[in-house]
Parts: structure tokens; sequence; C-alpha cells
């Protein structure tokens, strides 16, 4: 385990910031101001407390919250309210208060610090901030490099983008903007983080650096680019004249990379509108319903996820894997009378629109994508419109089933083979339910999905098919659940045995093989 490090601030930097750096082998603990997010924040296997910064005290356990901590990063802006510039610096200060000097510090700053002197500006730069909350920042800085000298490395940022935060959204509609022409200074929310990783790593302390992309594209162009991305209406600019003054300045982050070695993933803050650097979208089977049966990399695809497009049998506690993320229901349920095609073009959309966005998407579905689960047409169409995504397979109910109750859907001398199929072929093809009962007259395992509703129509085919009453039948509802339950019979009294139960959807069948 590497050396502990404390998050002042689990926001939309400081959170996925904690995720990362334990992935990467740290011990982490946050802070939240509020409750309601610390018990959203309760899922996370790192600590989380609840620290306010007021500017006369500290609310929360502030000793228990730095006890044994050898990085403390601060990641909190300054609110914009009235008086800030007194403010923001007090919180500051009863930080300094109660914290040893021997604490090694990052703080997450804002090049807000610098005044547009329409140049190329450096950390060298006198800084001389035009607006109350670059005041607030810069007189932060100056108290905590008096406080902790050489422990202290200042990070500022430019404008953040990147997941929930597209650039299409900053402007969208707003009319009569000034400074049409004058270039952005933007970085990637994977920038950010990746420099903190770099400041940690190379343990380079004692520094002030600058976070911003390479390039810096005009800003009428990109905010038009970028709304024109999310068919949002674009902003529109004053048009200038000979004798119009645009103010701006150009962020230099040439030392971030000759000193800390580091490279950029989004030089151009244009690569967050390309294909190639979307986020992934995650097509997820969720198993039968009890998450620990999830593979590790679905488990962590929910954990990490923004958006989560949910079918109907996905479980509660799946689901809670993740309550930060917005959940968006796309199931059907027995009985739904609305258009499939209609429900699945939605969808499509749905997903499309979110990862455009930026967001990190997970389309989660009971059980295996491609086990009935309408994977390939959503694959089909990420393809078409070349969006980058993966499946992760899930374990289908049949499959869970059989090894939960012990039942060998192969086994030799039995049977060489398991057919998977729904009820549906019951009511939509005569030819294809006649295979199927041949198939298990001929001594192989056939489980049959969705088909409580269709027993009536299923049985009297196998029985006249394979002439045999005595053929093992298994009814498993809500596989793997709480309220998991198995009826056992045969051709011959299922149906009466299902009805006395009172089994409920979902239900899996297995029939031919028998329980051990």
């Amino acid at each position: 385990m590497k050396e502990h490090i404390s998050i002042l601030g689990l926001g939309w930097l400081g959170l996925p910031l904690a995720l990362k750096l334990q992935k990467n082998g740290y011990s982490i603990n946050g802070s939240t101001t509020a409750l309601d997010k610390l018990k959203s924040l309760s899922k996370y296997s790192f600590l989380t407390d609840r620290i306010k910064i007021e500017s006369d005290k500290i609310i929360g356990d502030w000793e228990s919250f730095i006890y044994e901590t050898s990085t403390l990063i601060i990641n909190f802006p300054p609110k914009r309210i009235d008086n800030i510039e007194t403010i923001h610096p007090l919180q500051i200060e009863q930080i300094i208060k109660h914290t040893p000097k021997s604490t090694k510090v990052i703080f997450v700053s804002s090049t807000s610090v610098y005044q547009n002197n329409n140049k190329l500006i450096n950390e060298a730069e006198d800084c001389v901030p035009e607006k109350a909350s670059g005041r607030a920042l810069l007189k932060a800085e100056q108290l905590l490099q008096q406080h902790f000298g050489s422990n202290v490395t200042i990070l500022r940022l430019a404008g953040l983008i990147g997941p929930q935060r597209h650039p299409g959204r900053f402007l969208t509609n707003k009319k009569q903007l000034k400074n049409p022409n004058v270039p952005v200074n933007l970085i990637h929310q994977k920038d950010a983080i990746g420099l903190i990783e770099a400041i940690l790593e190379q343990n380079c302390f004692g520094e002030i650096i600058n976070g911003c992309a390479d390039m810096h594209p005009e800003r009428k162009t990109y905010y038009e680019n970028a709304a024109i991305k999310l068919n949002l209406p674009a902003p529109t600019f004053q048009t200038t004249t000979a004798t119009t003054k645009e103010k701006f300045k150009i962020v230099d982050n040439s030392k971030s990379k000759s000193l800390l070695n580091f490279t950029y993933q989004f030089s151009n803050p244009e690569w967050i509108f390309t294909k190639e650097h979307l986020p992934e979208i995650k097509i997820i089977g969720a198993g039968p319903g009890s998450k620990n049966l999830l593979t590790l990399k679905a488990f962590e695809a929910i954990q990490n996820a923004e958006i989560i497009l949910h079918d109907n049998l996905v479980s509660d506690e799946i689901l809670d894997i993740n309550t930060q993320a917005e959940r968006i229901y796309v199931g059907r349920k027995f009985g739904d009378k609305n258009d499939q095609e209609t429900r699945q073009n939605n969808i499509n959309t749905l997903m499309k629109n979110h990862c455009e966005q930026g967001d990190k998407v997970v389309r989660l579905k009971s059980g295996d994508p491609y086990v009935y689960g309408r994977a390939a047409e959503e694959v089909r169409f990420l393809k078409k419109h070349k969006l980058p995504f993966t499946v992760v397979p899930g374990i289908s109910a049949a499959l869970a089933a059989a090894n939960i109750c012990n039942i060998p859907i192969t086994e030799r001398n039995h049977s060489n083979a398991m057919l998977i199929c729904t009820a549906h072929t019951a009511d939509y093809s005569f030819e294809q339910l006649n295979g199927i009962a041949h198939m298990l007259k001929a001594g192989n395992t056939i489980s049959i999905y969705m088909g409580l509703k269709s027993l009536h129509r299923i049985v009297p085919k196998l029985l006249e098919v394979c002439q045999d009453d005595t053929i093992p039948v298994n009814a498993i509802s809500s596989v793997s659940r709480k309220q998991q339950a198995m009826v056992t019979g045969n051709l011959g009294n299922i149906e009466e045995k299902i009805t006395e139960a009172n089994l409920q959807m979902p239900v899996v069948f297995i029939i031919g093989a028998t329980p051990i």
C-alpha cells in the first residue's frame, strides 16, 4: 500500500480522483459537506467524512480526517457569494490552523489568478486577478505557501471539461457574447487527475504548476461546434470591429510537461468532440440478480457509471452499487403493449446522446446481453454510428439456476447438450416448438425462458412428441435472489404444482434433468 491521501472535496473532480488513486494503490479518505452525499459515498471502500470549512471553524472531526495523512489535497473552489475575497482565505486559515506544517499539500487552484494581458502567461507571472474568485484563490495560495513552504504545490487548472461538463452546454443559446476570436484555456478531467497523480508519484512539492491543454481553439468556433455536436442552440457573438479590443490570455503549460514529464491525453480540447476520444459504452450482463454473480469488470463499470440504462429485471442490489449515477428505466414488463421498435430506438438514442456528451454510459441487462438481451440490435447501431463500446458477459439465468440448484444440465451417459429457448416460440412458430420437443425426446436438456404464461401450450406439445409424462421439469423463480423458489415435478404434473405453489415471474424452466 502506498501513502495515505486525504482529499478535501469529493466533487466532480475529487471523486474520480479518489477512485483512480485508490486503484493505483494509495490509501484514501475523502470528505463532503452534505449529509445526503455522505450516504451515497458510503458504498465506496475508502472512508468518507463530513467536513465543512467555515470562516471561523471546521465542522467535523478534522483531526480524524487528516490522521496519518501524508498528502492533503485541497479541492474546493471559492463559492460565488458576496465577500468571497474575505471568506475563502479565512477558510484556508482554518485548515492551516489545524494542520501540521509537515503535511504535504496539493492545492487545486485556477488560472483565474492570471490577468488578461493578451499574451502567453506562465507560472512566473506577477498575478493581478480580475475577478473576486481569482483574488480569493491568489490570497489562499499565498497563505498556504507561508505555512507549508516547500511542502505545498499549487496546481492552477484551466477551465474544466469532461464527463457531465461538456463545453456544448456552457454557452448554449446565449446571445451577444464578447470576445469571439480569443483563444480558450481548457483542461480535461482526465488530464487534471493525471497531473495530480504525477505530482504524487514524483514527490513534486514546493512548485506552482499550470494545468492546461496544449491547443487554444478560437472561442467562437469552439463553442459553436460544441453546441452543434449536442444538437443544442449555438451561442451568438458580437461582431468585432477594427476598434474592438478583445481581452485574453494564453496559459502556458510547458512547465507541467517538462517538470513532470507529462503528456496530455486531451492536448487539443476539440478532441472531446471526436468519436476516438468518447468514453466507451459498456453493455453489461447483470446476471440473474445477485450482485455476487457479477463479473469484476461488470461491477467496476457499474460503480464508475454516470448514466445507467437498465432493464426491468435488474435487481435493486445491483443498481445500488452506484447510487450517484442517473438511472433511466428502459425495460419491458410482461403485458407491456408499447411498440418494441420504438422502445429500442429510444434506447439507442439515449446511448448515443449521452456518450457524445462525454458521459460514462452503462447499458445494464439481466442475464447475458446476447441471451434474449437485444444486444445485437444495440451493437449494430453503435457500430453504424462508430461509437466505442464493449460487451461484458453475464451469467444467464438457466446456467445460474443449474448451478445453484444442482441440476446437471449435461452429464455423461445422460445428456450431452442443452438447448436454451424462449417460450415465445410456442406462440409464433409451431415448427420450432416441434423441433425443441424432438431434442428433449432424444435425451437432451432444454431450458425455457419466459415460459410461465405459455406453459399450457408448451407441455402438451412436449408430451405429444415425447410420449413420456415422467420427464423431469424444474421451475426456478427469481434465480439467485432472496425470494428464489423452485418447484420440481414432471411433464405430467408440473402445471398443477406450479399453480399450487403460486410461483411468481421471472421463471426459468430446466426440463430433462433431475436435481442431485
